[in-house]
C-alpha cells in the first residue's frame, strides 16, 4: 500500500519533482562554477601581483633614466637659444635670408614679452617683404629654420596688382631669447 501511494504521489507531482530536480542541478552547477572561477581568479591575481613586484624596480629605473635623458635634451635645446643681446644678429640673419631670395624688406617691428619659462623672453615680430612668390616661399622655409627657437605665427600673401609678378608678404613670428648671459 505504501508503495502504491508513493507511486501515485510521484505520478501526480511529476512536473513539480522534475522542476525541483532541475533547480537543484542548476544551483549545484552554478555553485561549482562560481567556486572554480573564484579559485582561478585568485590565482590570476596572485600571478599579476608577482609580475608587478618583479618589474617595478625595472620600471622605476627606466623612469629615472627617461627623466635624466629628457632633462639633458632640454638642457641641450636651451643651449641653442641665443641671448637677448644677440637679437640684432637674428634680425641680420632674417635680412640676409630676404636678400638671398631677392625679397625687398619692408617694415619691421617687435614687442618684447616675458614667458612662463624662467629666463626666456619672447620677441613678437611683424615684418613685410615683397618679391616673387617662389622666392617668398623659400624665404618662409628658411625662417622656419632660424637658429634657436622661433615660431612662424602667421603668414599672408597679397598681390597689389594682378598684372605684376611681385607679391607682398606679411608675417608674424616669435623669437625666443635667453635673458642673461652665463
Amino acid at each position: 500500500m505504501r508503495k502504491a501511494l508513493l507511486l501515485q504521489i510521484l505520478h501526480e507531482n511529476r512536473l513539480l519533482l522534475t522542476a525541483l530536480l532541475l533547480a537543484t542541478l542548476l544551483c549545484g552547477a552554478l555553485w561549482y562554477t562560481g567556486f572554480h572561477q573564484a579559485a582561478r581568479l585568485a590565482q590570476q591575481q596572485s600571478d599579476w601581483n608577482n609580475k608587478r613586484r618583479l618589474t617595478a624596480p625595472r620600471a622605476e629605473a627606466q623612469r629615472a633614466d627617461s627623466y635624466q635623458r629628457d632633462r639633458e635634451q632640454i638642457r641641450e635645446l636651451y643651449a641653442t637659444i641665443p641671448y637677448r643681446h644677440e637679437f640684432p644678429r637674428v634680425i641680420s640673419e632674417i635680412l640676409d635670408f630676404m636678400a638671398l631670395h631677392n625679397a625687398t624688406p619692408g617694415a619691421m617691428s617687435y614687442k618684447i614679452r616675458k614667458t612662463d619659462l624662467d629666463g626666456l623672453l619672447a620677441y613678437s615680430m611683424t615684418c613685410s617683404a615683397s618679391g616673387s612668390y617662389p622666392g617668398l616661399k623659400r624665404l618662409i622655409g628658411d625662417l622656419e629654420r632660424l637658429d634657436g627657437i622661433s615660431t612662424l605665427d602667421s603668414v599672408s600673401f597679397s598681390s597689389p596688382d594682378s598684372g605684376l609678378e611681385k607679391v607682398a608678404l606679411d608675417l608674424q613670428l616669435t623669437i625666443y631669447l635667453r635673458e642673461k648671459q652665463p
